[in-house]
Parts: structure tokens; sequence; C-alpha cells
């Protein structure tokens, strides 16, 4: 997990700021379309997984994507 709050706060764009598995995405600083565009080419980069847009934008915490990443 840890690996990929890395991936995520990368993509996203964040430098700064705690993020944990619990953390909501709603409101979240770079979670744009262009932050979930950047993500989900991430995640399909890092570990070869496409994740489906619809999970992606029912996802509410960090960790309810990284389940979807795993589940793949």
């Amino acid at each position: 997990m840890e690996q990929f709050i890395s991936v995520f706060k990368n993509a996203v764009n964040m430098d700064d700021g705690d993020i944990v598995s619990d953390t909501e995405l709603d409101g979240l600083e770079g979670w744009d379309s262009l932050g979930k565009f950047m993500l989900l080419s991430s995640i399909y980069s890092d570990y070869g997984v496409t994740i489906d847009v619809k999970a992606l934008n029912a996802a509410l915490t960090v960790g309810d994507i990284w389940r979807l990443v795993e589940g793949a």
C-alpha cells in the first residue's frame, strides 16, 4: 500500500500532505479528470492493471482504489 500511495501522490501531483488508505478522494487537491487519467496510466504502467473508469469514479477513498488494483 505504501508504494501505491506514492504512485497516487505522483499521479495527482501532490507534493505535500499525508495520504493514507482512509483518505477521502472528494475535495482532494489534484483529484480531477486529469489526475484520474494520470492515475489510471500510472496504475497500468506500474502494476499492469486496467481499472474501469466507472469503478474509479465510484471509489470514495484511496484504499478503495487500491482494492480495485488488488482485485484486478
